[in-house]
């Protein structure tokens, strides 16, 4: 892993999506939507979604393994580590999948175009929920070493995802005014499926989320099982063209 344009590439993603992350911070602008953006949160809210936190975390990696790819030793044991990747993998994964999924069932904001604030707004989401998956599963197709992934360290995949989870649920009801940064976060949703019609109980709807939301992390490490056994194939064939060359 030795090809320079591939290191440049790699910069240039990271640049690229860093670039629009901290344009959107200095350029906020506040547009009222009554279905989406009801509230103005402040500039900086938006680091609080799992999307935004996912990409920079992909950002992140794509430094680390273009600066290997330039030889630097101390970025290599990050870019190289299967776990980096499986989770890299995973998290972006999932932000893509969830986009795009909620977008014909109105969960997700559509792309809108004209004027700079929507442009802009639909730049980030298609880079952040749309390039960035595409790329990403590109890249841990070829992975840089034939290591494996220990399936023994595959629950470690939900760390974040939970964590994530229960800072964002109690943080959404105690500010003023509440914010969640996904539907299913606030207690409402799931008591307005299985509860339609009763008033809602405010204790009675937090017990009923947490079922939910932890299948939700659960899913993680699920959909990190199936990306590794794809990983480990793809290990194989990297192994198996290095003893062809031996």
């Amino acid at each position: 892993m030795k090809n320079k344009a591939f290191g440049i590439l790699l910069l240039v993603m990271a640049l690229i999506g860093l670039g629009i992350t901290v344009l959107r911070i200095v350029c906020y602008e506040f547009k009222h939507d009554p279905q989406y953006y009801a509230v103005d949160y402040g500039r900086f809210n938006f680091l609080s979604y799992f999307t935004i936190q996912s990409n920079l975390y992909v950002y992140f990696y794509l430094f680390c393994l273009a600066f290997a790819v330039f030889g630097l030793a101390r970025a290599k044991p990050i870019a190289f580590h299967p776990m980096v990747r499986l989770t890299v993998m995973t998290y972006i994964l999932v932000t893509g999948v969830v986009y795009c999924g909620g977008l014909p069932l109105g969960m997700s904001p559509p792309l809108t175009w004209g004027g700079f604030q929507n442009n802009l707004l639909t730049c980030a989401q298609v880079l952040n929920h749309m390039v960035m998956p595409v790329f990403v599963f590109l890249l841990f197709l070829f992975p840089p070493t034939n290591a494996k992934i220990n399936k023994k360290k595959l629950p470690l995949v939900a760390v974040y995802p939970l964590v994530y989870s229960v800072l964002s649920i109690p943080r959404g009801a105690l500010i003023d005014p509440p914010f969640f940064p996904y539907p299913f976060f606030r207690p409402d949703f799931f008591w307005n499926i299985l509860c339609r019609g009763r008033e809602m109980n405010l204790a009675a709807a937090y017990l009923l989320m947490i079922p939910f939301v932890l299948a939700g992390v659960g899913l993680f490490p699920v959909i990190a099982l199936g990306l590794a056994h794809l990983h480990d194939r793809c290990s194989d064939r990297l192994a198996n063209k290095e003893e062809g060359r031996a």
